[in-house]
């Protein structure tokens, strides 16, 4: 038998499969982002079906414009250009491109439909999740399988992993009440708190993500997996948020907002304890709404400037690098979903095909076998290394299957 969440994500996809056929030029639709502004991803799994959310996702969220026109008419929409707010000599020269780019399948134990979630720093340790026959978390080490761990709850999964090989993630304990876990040497515990979603640990294992009910989650940190939950200091007015990565030098990167109506926007807590709200960069001349950070590393930022219109018929994109010393934005040759910053300021995402963005360059990476369609979800710190699963449907369902690129 499938189980519960295999089968409503086959139910959605049925609804969606539609909305799949990929609109000329680059409009996309960022489901997630635009269904629930920014809250957790794995309530939007729990709530409308994990797989028709990843595959829509890949064809529908890179970068561009959502239109809610283009979607009636089929017209495509064109894609912003981008002001950065610092000359392009302030850019650190870039360095020389991947080459040499292979894909292979990592293992699973002959399920055929598995997904990639985290990866480390190094990229030899890689987290996922295995559906039926066999469903659950799966953590792979140097592309072998390293164990199936379990989590209480529904819907578990672990969205992030560090160099030593600690895992962190969570599980629905019902449907709205969420449990933080941590996975230490073969051992999976759980997190202190209530109401927990651990999103990212750095290598000095310090943990941060969300405590707090569904929609009106506050960004909170443990120092350690045994350590107690302290909620992060919000700035004055903002009620809720969410701390969505961390540096290996303490740096929080989140997003905050008045309230679980308001759309949140980029925030950065330092290392000195103090908060920074992160400025809205400029696109075609204009200050965005909204800044969605999505990555961080060695000083920088890797997000997307949000933009509505007037009459909320249409929601713009574009990618671009934030660096923290001097709160500057740079622009990115390409808009691409997630926008995952390597420390050499590359950048991996998805733009159709799986892309590296080095410097100027877009080096497209390599289909597995004839698949077309792909969701990236990890890239490493040496920029060598991408991570995540295909969306090709296959009759009905989607097909996952988990991915790892290696370049030179």
């Amino acid at each position: 038998m499938k189980d519960e969440d295999e089968m409503t994500d086959e139910r959605a996809v049925r609804l969606l499969l539609p909305l799949r056929e990929e609109p000329d030029g680059p409009a996309r639709i960022d489901v997630p982002r635009t269904m629930v502004e920014g809250r957790r991803r794995r309530v939007l799994r729990r709530w409308s079906g994990g797989a028709a959310l990843i595959a829509l996702t890949s064809v529908a969220a890179g970068g561009g414009t959502l239109a809610v026109a283009a979607l009636r008419d089929g017209s495509p929409v064109p894609v912003p250009t981008v002001t950065a707010t610092a000359t392009p000599s302030a850019v650190a020269a870039a360095p020389a491109q991947p080459t040499g780019c292979t894909v292979t399948r990592l293992p699973t134990d002959g399920v055929r439909k598995a997904v990639v979630t985290a990866g480390d720093p190094t990229g030899r340790y890689l987290a996922g999740r295995t559906y039926q026959p066999s469903p659950g978390p799966i953590l792979w080490k140097d592309g072998k399988i390293l164990d199936r761990p379990r989590l209480t709850g529904d819907d578990p999964s672990f969205d992030d992993i560090n160099s030593s090989g600690v895992a962190v993630g969570s599980a629905f304990l019902g449907d709205l009440q969420q449990q933080g876990y941590a996975y230490r040497d073969g051992r999976v515990t759980e997190l202190d708190g209530k109401h927990t979603v651990p999103m990212a640990i750095n290598d000095a294992g310090v943990i941060v993500g969300t405590i707090g009910e569904v929609l009106k989650e506050v960004p909170v940190r443990w120092d350690s997996a045994d350590a107690k939950a302290e909620p992060l200091p919000m700035p004055a007015g903002m009620t809720t948020g969410s701390a969505d990565a961390i540096a290996e030098d303490g740096t929080v990167v989140g997003s905050v907002a008045t309230d679980s109506r308001a759309t949140a926007s980029g925030y950065l807590w330092l290392p000195d304890g103090t908060g920074r709200k992160m400025a809205r960069p400029e696109v075609d001349g204009v200050e965005a709404d909204y800044f969605w950070p999505e990555s961080i590393t060695n000083g920088w930022v890797a997000g997307r400037a949000v933009d509505d219109s007037p009459d909320g018929s249409t929601r713009s994109f574009a990618s671009m690098r934030y660096r923290i010393a001097d709160g500057t934005y740079h622009p990115l040759p390409q808009s691409v979903f997630p926008a995952l910053i390597a420390g050499n300021g590359w950048v991996a995402g998805e733009a159709g095909p799986p892309v590296i963005l080095a410097g100027s360059k877009v080096v497209e990476l390599p289909r597995y076998r004839t698949l077309k369609e792909y969701q990236i979800s990890y890239y490493s710190a040496d920029g060598r290394r991408v991570a995540g699963h295909s969306t090709d449907s296959e009759g009905d369902q989607v097909g996952n299957e988990p991915l790892l690129w290696t370049c030179r």
